[in-house]
Formats: C-alpha cells, sequence, structure tokens
C-alpha cells in the first residue's frame, strides 16, 4: 500500500534557539529553497499539495511550526507573529538558507509576512494562502473563546469533545460560532483528512493555542502596507479568510490581491508561478539533520484492529482497550496508577494515532 500524500519528503530534525524544529524536505537538490508554512492546529503534513507543485523548481522544505507538529514550543509565556519570524530566520541560519521564497497558509501567511518585513533581504518572494485581517471585534472574541485545551479524564470522554471539536471547524467559522452568518459551505471531509488532523491536535495538544493566539492579536494590516518583496495574497472563495481580502485597502506595491474562486489548481499554479518567478538562493550546506534528535521526537505504536469512523466512537474503543490492558498486566499498584494516568493513556493513543497516520 503506498503511503498517503500528506506523507511527503524527507523528515529531518534541527534544534533552533535551543529547542527541536521537525521539518519535511522534497524537491530539487542544489535548487534554490521554498519553505512553506503550514496553518494552526496543523503540522507540515498539511502543505504536501503546494509541496508536490513546488518540487519540479525547488529545494522545498515544510517545517512544523513551534507549539505544533513535532516542534518544541517557543520559549516564552505568549509570543508574537514576530517570534515566530525570528524563530523562522533561525531556522534558515540552521539549515543553511540565506534566502528563499515562502509559502504560508493562515497562521502561516502572518509569520512570513513578518519574517519578509523584519528581513526583506533573506525573502525573495512571498505567496499567502489565506491572510487574517481581524476586525477589533473579531479579535477580541477570538482571544478570549477560539481556543480550548479538554483535559484527559479517566473515561475517555475528552475524546468526544476533541472530535466534536474537530468537526465543527469544518461547518462554522469561529468553530463555537452556530449561526447562519458563521456557516461554510465545506464539502464533506474525507476519514483520512480528518484523522490527520485529529493526530495534529493530539500530538500538540496543550501547545497548538499559542501561534493561534500569537495570529488572533496580531493587526493584519501592518505588513501588506509596506512590505518590500514581491508578495502575492490570495484566498478561495469557501476560505473565512477570503472576505479579508477586501479590508486591506493601503498595500505596498509590491502586492498582488485575488480571490482564486473554487478553482484549487489555479491558486495552486498561481502561487507556483509567482514564487517561480522569484526564487531565493540554495542552501549552502548539506541537509543537517539531526537522526537521534529526529528519533527522539515521536515513537508510533503500531496497532491492528481498528478502524477510524464517523462519528469519532473509534477514539472510546482505542481508549478503554488501553485501560484494560494496563489493568490486566499490572503487578503492582504503582504500576497500575503510573499505567492508568489519563495523560500516560493519551500519549499512547497518540502514538497509535501516529502510526497510521504518520508522523
Amino acid at each position: 500500500m503506498s503511503a498517503p500524500d500528506h506523507v511527503w519528503g524527507q523528515r529531518g530534525a534541527v534544534r533552533v534557539q535551543g529547542r527541536p524544529v521537525h521539518y519535511r524536505r522534497t524537491g530539487q537538490s542544489g535548487a534554490p529553497v521554498a519553505i512553506l508554512l503550514h496553518g494552526s492546529p496543523e503540522s507540515a503534513s498539511a502543505l504536501h499539495a503546494i509541496a508536490h507543485r513546488l518540487a519540479d523548481r525547488f529545494d522545498v522544505i515544510g517545517i512544523d511550526t513551534p507549539g505544533n507538529g513535532l516542534s518544541a514550543p517557543l520559549d516564552h509565556p505568549a509570543p508574537e507573529r514576530a517570534d515566530y519570524a525570528r524563530h523562522l530566520l533561525g531556522f534558515m541560519d540552521a539549515i543553511g538558507v540565506a534566502r528563499a521564497a515562502l509559502y504560508g497558509f493562515h497562521t502561516g501567511a502572518g509569520t512570513a509576512m513578518v519574517a519578509a518585513t523584519l528581513a526583506p533581504e533573506r525573502v525573495s518572494a512571498l505567496a499567502l494562502d489565506g491572510y487574517a485581517v481581524w476586525t477589533e471585534a473579531e479579535r477580541a472574541d477570538l482571544v478570549s473563546r477560539y481556543c480550548v485545551v479538554y483535559p484527559p479524564v479517566w473515561d475517555g470522554s475528552h475524546l468526544a469533545q476533541i472530535w466534536a471539536r474537530l468537526e465543527e471547524q469544518t461547518i462554522f467559522f469561529p468553530w463555537n460560532t452556530p449561526r447562519l452568518d458563521a456557516r461554510m459551505a465545506l464539502p464533506p471531509t474525507p476519514i483520512d483528512i480528518r484523522l490527520r488532523r485529529l493526530r495534529d491536535w493530539l500530538t500538540a495538544w496543550d501547545t497548538y493555542p499559542a501561534p493561534y493566539l500569537a495570529a488572533f492579536r496580531a493587526v493584519g494590516q501592518d505588513g501588506p502596507d509596506r512590505v518590500e518583496v514581491p508578495t502575492l495574497i490570495g484566498a478561495m472563495a469557501r476560505d473565512p479568510l477570503s472576505i479579508h481580502l477586501d479590508r486591506l485597502t493601503d498595500v505596498s506595491p509590491q502586492v498582488r490581491l485575488v480571490n482564486w474562486g473554487d478553482d484549487r489548481d489555479q491558486a495552486l499554479a498561481g502561487m507556483t508561478a509567482h514564487l517561480t518567478a522569484y526564487p531565493g538562493e540554495p542552501a549552502t550546506r548539506p541537509d543537517p539533520s539531526d537522526a537521534a534528535l529526529l528519533a527522539s521526537l515521536a515513537r508510533p505504536e503500531p496497532r491492528e484492529s481498528w478502524e477510524p469512523d464517523d462519528h469519532g466512537g473509534f477514539l472510546l474503543q482505542l481508549w478503554h482497550e488501553l485501560r484494560r490492558e494496563v489493568i490486566a498486566s499490572a503487578e503492582t499498584q504503582d504500576a497500575l496508577d503510573a499505567g492508568l494516568d489519563p495523560m500516560a493513556l493519551q500519549a499512547r493513543l497518540t502514538a497509535i494515532i501516529q502510526a497510521r497516520t504518520g508522523v
């Protein structure tokens, strides 16, 4: 059986600011570098479609944002977009990239924009796929209500909340606003994509809110009004951020705005053409990935005899199977207590889903 599309490239890991960063890499060695930044709360695996498009022309690198995927969070209690942008520049230093083209989706688009304004000499071009420009009321609501962490509990009932939360974000934006004007006309999400998003949610766990909150606090107009590198900002019609294009009324001469309608192929082709027209530079050193560090970031636990379902019941089934196994095998009270600790069970369940979906 072939690997799913989202399992792309060669995985790697380096340390930036002393903390692990996980990334994927594909394309042409020695070609100009294109760096891809995903949205929250996903990982670089979500970037497979644009990575495949760019791979014929670029050395393509997609990174897990700090606090998402397998990358450690920033060492900061409340990081802002500039902190993530500086981290990105540090990552470029770690892999030997002086100047790169940047693609960013949603949260990643904000980070890419700030990186280009902080260090325009390091960025050849920007392709931003959905860029947020919040109103004051939206910003206040998103900061106060959007990011929820569901603590693990002994009976696994938190898993139903997580599954429902992930489902709701495909129906309404914001996910916790069940109003007609918040309803999105999205087609049903295939189960493999839902399972991948679940994996990313469980893997990031309580570190996923930080990049989200940095994006929610940001003033979107700050950047497009003064960016000095060729910049394409676009959105699909079904993207809730498509209406934000009209909010960018004061933009730099370097910025081009486009609504791609319903044609995703057109959007990918347009972003590929834009980045190809303004390539950066090749990396100046061999891939510096640390094999031992990479191996330490995840330990998937292969397990047969389970299948995902539309209603998320498989999560509760796995949870109770793990509990029963611990109860049957424990030889001491300490072993029983440790095995039944909800966080320990959560880690094992996450490892099982990682094994099915890839990391």
